[in-house]
């Protein structure tokens, strides 16, 4: 009797939670008794921002950091009251309500964000603390050095606002050897002694690597709680793959040698081939760089316990395999894995850094959630 084989086309993203806590309390321990925030912007990365932040929250994590108001609202409702929820765009006219409601907290990044709230909660009985943001070097979000003298010396508009954090952002912490580290590190700690006696926060994932000088109270990890390499270390990072992506295999096929793969005609058989083609492409995060051609073999996947080259270009939903010399018997449904332990080589082979990769993943794949 044959057995009916039971699978899906639909790719699938594994978030394994056991590692993300892992990775959280690993952090931790880098920043000693520093305590540790969670970026969970972009939905946490892709991975989905309601079940993350409940793990996080479950593993110790009492304070969030969100892009936007409409992310904080998502979090809130998964997270419940108790935790801090920071939104580092800070306040705009049409999200102040959301604010209110979810009890999010504004990172202020201007004299003019700071004025609107002020005018915003100026009737609003028990309204929510605010951050400072203060721009050392990256010029991107943040109070400009040219306004640092309003907020130190403006005593009303610091009490209106109930500033409960100093922050600022480093450039390249990646790479410990920058110069820029340490200018930024001296432009905070000048900023920060003209500010309230309130908790300070500088170090993102590469700021816990530089070392306790640049931790102060908080540390804000994002791309190291995903299980993502920051710096030029990368083997000394003892952060666990917490995403795979696995694509089902839909068709097993033999070209012949002369004959192409895939669009364009890039990849021209050699030999003769089997290839299997899997259920994931382009629209499910896998980036179209990863494809071989006649020229390269960027990459491979783990089919089992091997390792079988991308061949051909990675189309919208699909993905060619070569398993010309696959050690065993390839079935259909069996599921060719990307990322995970592959994650930051794959990133280097598609061009791409790692916080790029993740974010893409998961818009259309279902995502099934491990406790190990």
């Amino acid at each position: 009797m044959v057995q009916a084989r039971t699978y899906s086309s639909r790719p699938v993203l594994t978030v394994n939670l056991t590692a993300l806590a892992d990775n959280y309390k690993y952090l931790a321990s880098k920043a000693g008794g520093t305590r540790i925030g969670a970026s969970v912007k972009a939905d946490a990365y892709g991975l989905g921002a309601g079940v993350v932040g409940r793990a996080l929250y479950g593993a110790g994590c009492r304070i969030f950091f969100v892009a936007h108001a409409g992310e904080g609202k998502i979090l809130r409702t998964s997270i419940g009251p108790k935790a801090s929820v920071y939104v580092l765009s800070g306040n705009t006219p049409q999200d102040t309500a959301i604010f209110f409601g979810s009890k999010l907290k504004p990172v202020i990044n201007s004299l003019t964000q700071a004025r609107d709230w002020v005018r915003a909660i100026k009737d609003v009985n028990h309204a929510p603390r605010t951050a400072l943001h203060f721009d050392t070097g990256m010029n991107r979000l943040g109070i400009p050095s040219e306004e640092v003298d309003v907020f130190a010396t403006d005593q009303a508009l610091i009490e209106a606002l109930d500033v409960d954090l100093v922050m600022s952002h480093l450039a390249c912490s990646g790479d410990a050897q920058h110069p820029l580290n340490e200018t930024q590190l001296g432009q905070f700690k000048k900023i920060s002694a003209r500010m309230p006696m309130v908790p300070l926060s500088l170090a993102n994932t590469g700021g816990i690597y530089l070392g306790a000088k640049y931790h102060f109270k908080l540390v804000r990890p994002g791309i190291g709680l995903y299980g993502g390499k920051i710096t030029k270390n990368p083997d000394n990072e003892g952060v666990k793959p917490v995403v795979e992506l696995h694509a089902p295999v839909l068709q097993i096929k033999t070209v012949k040698r002369g004959e192409t793969i895939g669009y364009n005609a890039a990849f021209t058989a050699k030999k003769d081939m089997k290839i299997a083609i899997v259920s994931a492409g382009y629209a499910d995060g896998l980036p179209v760089n990863l494809s071989g051609s006649d020229k390269r073999i960027v990459t491979s996947a783990r089919l089992g316990k091997a390792r079988v080259p991308v061949v051909g270009r990675v189309s919208m939903d699909y993905t060619i395999l070569d398993i010309t010399d696959y050690p065993g018997f390839v079935e259909l449904g069996a599921k060719a894995v990307f990322f995970g332990e592959d994650l930051e080589t794959q990133s280097a082979h598609s061009q791409m850094i790692n916080y790029e990769v993740m974010t893409h993943l998961g818009a259309r794949c279902r995502k099934i959630y491990v406790n190990e």
